[in-house]
C-alpha cells in the first residue's frame, strides 16, 4: 500500500466535506496507490476545554470541529425543538401570493398538477403536496417524468397533455423547474398558472412563474438556504394548513403537518443537503414519525431484507433502531432505484397507497429494481476502471477530470457510479450512457472544480456543443450529441488545467481527532448518539487509533466476507486495553494483517448486539500497518 502523510485540516470546515451518495464501501485500497490522506482535524484549544468542563475531550472535539462555540448553539444541536428551530413558512416572500391562489384553485374546483422530479427528493415532496392538497378537498393529480424517455424538469410532451385537460389551471412543480425559462412560458401563454417550488441555484433570468419558493432566489427573505426540494414542498403544505380555510378539514388539526416528516426526512437524507439548522430539526423530528409510521408501503419496505444488508441487521428493523444511516443505505436508495431502472412514479404509488396487498407487490417491485441497479453499477464500475487503468498506464497518471460511457451504459445509474470514481480517485467524474438519440451523463466535481462552471465554460466556448445542463457545484447532469463526446472531454480537462493545482492532493478522509486507547469506551459510545442524525455537514465521527497490535484475525459472515480483528493498545497509566473491530466487505484483506502487526485505524466506535449480547466494537473505515 502506498501510505499517505496524515494532515490537519481546520476544524471548522472539518465537517462540511460531502458524503459520496453510493452505497458504502472503504477507503482501504493496498494495490492501487490510490489510499486516502488522512485529514485529522485541528485540535480544539485549552479555553474550549475549560469553557466547558462537564464534557469529555472527545465529545468537546467533536463539538468544536461543527463551529459549535457558545452553550446557545450546543444546547439547540443537541436539543433542537420543532416550535422553536422551524421557522414561519410565511417567512417566504411569496407565501401568501401561492396560498391565496391554490386555495382559490381548492374553492373554484380548478383541477391542480403536482410536477415532481423523478429522485427521491421529487418523489417525497409530491407525496407532500398530494397528500395535503387532497386533505384539503384539491382536485390533484401528480405527473412526474421519465428519467428516460422525458428527463429532468418541465417537458413538452406532459405540457400538452395539461393544456389539452381543459380542468387543469394550476402546475405546482416540486424540486425543478427553476430554469425552465421556456417551459413555463409555454403554460402561461396557455392560460395555466405556474408555482415553482424549488431548490436549486436561481439562474440571473428566472422563469415568469405566477410565484417561485425557492431559497436561494435573489431578495429571499427566508433564512433557511438549504432546504431540500420536499422541505421546500413541506413549507408550502404548512402554510396551507395554517390557513384560516383549512380549519374546515380534518387534517389542519393543530400539528398535523409533522406526520409529513417522514417524507421530509427522507427527502433531505437522500438529496444530500447539509443535516445543521432546519434540516437537522426536520430530519430528527422525522425519523421519531417514521418509526411510528403510518404510511402502509413504508412499513412494507422496512420490513423488506435487502439483498446485500449485513447479517447482524433483524428484519423487520425494530422502531429503535431506524437512524438516518438506515434511511441513506435501506431506504432512500430503494426509492431512487424506481426512476433509475423503471418509472418514479412505482415509488410514489407505494408511498401512498393506504392497501397492504399493493403495499406488498409495490415494496417487491421496488427491491427487485434496487437489485438490478446494483448489478447495473457493478457492471459499469468494472467497466469504467478497466477504461481508467487503461489512460494510467497512457498517461503516467490519474487523469484530471474523469471521462468515460458506453452506448449500453445505464443512463440512470451513471451518477452514482461518477461518485464512486470520485470519491475513489479524488478527480472530477463525468460518466454517461445513451438515451432518445443523446449522450446523457452526470458528474462529481471536487474542491475547485465547480461542475456547472466547467460545463458552463465549454457550453460558451463552442456553441452546440452541449445540449441541456445545470445542478450543484458538486454534482450535474448534461446531455450532448454524440458526435460532440470527445470534444467535451478535452474541453473538461483543458478546463481542469486552468482551475486544479498541477499535483491534485489525493481524496482526503476526514477524522475528527486521535484518541487513546482508554477513551474507546461505553461513555463516549453513550454520548455519540446525541450527534445524531448524521449526513453531510454533520458526518458520523471518525476516530484514529495508533500503534494497536492485532491479537487475532478471522474472516467471519454467512460468506466469510468481512475481517474480524481484536487489538490491543497501550494506555498511558500502563494497562492493556483490548477492543473488538470489524471490517464490513474487507475479509480479502486478511493476509496484510496477522497476529502481531501493529496497526492504526480509524473507525466509527458503536455497540454491537447480536443474539441478545451488547458488545463495544470499532467499526474499521480505514486501516494500515504502523509506520
Amino acid at each position: 500500500m502506498t501510505h499517505m502523510k496524515d494532515v490537519s485540516i481546520p476544524a471548522s470546515s472539518h465537517a462540511q466535506i460531502a458524503a459520496s451518495e453510493t452505497d458504502a464501501f472503504f477507503a482501504f485500497r493496498p494495490h492501487d496507490g490510490q489510499g486516502k490522506q488522512w485529514a485529522v482535524a485541528g485540535l480544539m484549544p485549552d479555553e474550549f476545554t475549560l469553557q466547558f468542563p462537564e464534557y469529555s475531550r472527545a465529545i468537546l472535539q467533536l463539538l468544536f470541529n461543527r463551529g459549535l462555540r457558545t452553550q446557545r448553539e450546543i444546547d439547540e444541536f443537541f436539543d433542537a425543538e420543532y416550535s422553536v428551530d422551524v421557522h414561519d413558512p410565511y417567512l417566504f416572500t411569496d407565501m401568501t401570493r401561492v396560498v391565496e391562489r391554490i386555495w382559490g384553485a381548492i374553492e373554484k374546483k380548478e383541477k391542480i398538477i403536482v410536477y415532481g422530479d423523478y429522485d427521491a427528493d421529487g418523489i417525497c415532496g409530491s407525496v407532500i403536496l398530494h397528500t395535503t392538497l387532497k386533505k384539503l378537498g384539491a382536485t390533484v393529480d401528480v405527473y412526474i417524468p421519465d428519467r428516460f424517455h422525458e428527463g429532468y424538469g418541465l417537458q413538452e410532451k406532459a405540457i400538452a397533455e395539461m393544456v389539452k385537460d381543459k380542468k387543469v389551471k394550476l402546475v405546482i412543480t416540486v424540486d425543478c423547474g427553476i430554469t425552465d425559462v421556456h417551459e413555463v412560458e409555454l403554460l402561461n401563454k396557455a392560460g395555466l398558472d405556474v408555482i415553482i417550488t424549488d431548490h436549486h441555484l436561481v439562474p440571473p433570468q428566472p422563469p415568469a412563474a405566477y410565484a417561485i419558493i425557492n431559497p436561494k432566489k435573489e431578495g429571499e427573505s427566508y433564512p433557511f438556504t438549504t432546504l431540500c426540494g420536499a422541505g421546500v414542498a413541506f413549507k408550502v403544505a404548512c402554510a396551507l394548513l395554517k390557513n384560516e380555510r383549512a380549519l374546515a378539514f380534518d387534517a389542519a388539526k393543530e400539528g398535523m403537518e409533522k406526520w409529513l416528516l417522514d417524507m421530509v426526512a427522507i427527502a433531505t437524507i437522500a438529496d444530500m443537503v447539509p443535516l445543521v439548522g432546519e434540516n437537522r430539526t426536520f430530519v430528527k423530528y422525522g425519523l421519531i414519525v417514521i418509526r411510528k409510521t403510518q404510511r402502509v408501503g413504508l412499513r412494507t419496505l422496512f420490513a423488506l431484507r435487502p439483498a446485500r444488508a449485513l447479517e447482524h441487521i433483524p428484519f423487520p428493523i425494530p422502531a429503535e433502531m431506524v437512524t438516518s444511516e438506515t434511511i441513506a443505505f435501506m431506504i432512500a436508495p430503494r426509492i431512487n432505484a424506481t426512476s433509475r431502472m423503471d418509472r418514479a412514479t412505482i415509488s410514489f404509488e407505494l408511498l401512498i397507497t393506504e392497501n397492504e396487498n399493493e403495499a406488498q407487490t409495490l415494496a417487491e417491485h421496488v427491491e427487485g429494481l434496487n437489485n438490478d441497479r446494483r448489478k447495473a453499477i457493478d457492471q459499469i464500475m468494472k467497466s469504467a476502471e478497466a477504461a481508467l487503468a487503461e489512460e494510467i498506464t497512457t498517461l503516467g497518471k490519474v487523469p484530471d477530470v474523469i471521462f468515460a460511457g458506453k452506448e449500453d451504459w445505464v443512463v440512470g445509474v451513471v451518477g452514482l457510479v461518477a461518485g464512486r470514481l470520485t470519491e475513489k480517485y479524488g478527480r472530477p467524474s463525468f460518466i454517461y450512457g445513451k438515451a432518445n438519440g443523446n449522450m446523457k451523463g452526470s458528474c462529481r466535481g471536487i474542491e475547485g472544480f465547480h461542475v456547472v462552471e466547467a460545463m458552463r465554460a465549454c457550453a460558451e466556448k463552442e456553441k452546440g456543443l452541449l445540449g441541456e445542463f445545470g445542478g450543484h457545484p458538486m454534482a450535474g447532469g448534461f446531455s450532448i450529441p454524440e458526435a460532440n463526446v470527445e470534444k467535451f472531454k478535452t474541453c473538461l480537462r483543458e478546463y481542469a488545467i486552468s482551475v486544479l493545482p498541477k499535483d491534485i492532493p489525493p481524496p482526503v478522509l476526514p477524522v475528527e481527532m486521535e484518541v487513546a486507547p482508554d477513551e474507546i469506551n461505553w461513555d463516549l459510545c453513550d454520548q455519540l448518539v446525541r450527534f445524531e442524525p448524521h449526513g453531510v455537514g454533520n458526518k458520523k465521527p471518525m476516530f484514529l487509533l495508533r500503534n494497536a497490535v492485532v491479537t487475532a484475525v478471522r474472516a467471519v459472515g454467512e460468506k466469510e466476507g468481512h475481517l474480524k480483528l481484536k487489538v490491543k493498545a497501550v494506555c498511558a497509566d500502563g494497562s492493556v486495553k483490548f477492543v473488538d473491530c470489524i471490517g464490513f466487505g474487507l475479509a480479502s484483506r486478511m493476509e496484510y494483517f496477522t497476529v502481531g502487526q501493529g496497526v492504526d485505524i480509524v473507525f466509527e466506535l458503536e455497540a454491537n448486539e447480536w443474539n441478545g449480547t451488547k458488545e463495544l466494537q470499532i467499526k474499521i473505515k480505514d486501516i494500515r500497518k504502523t509506520l
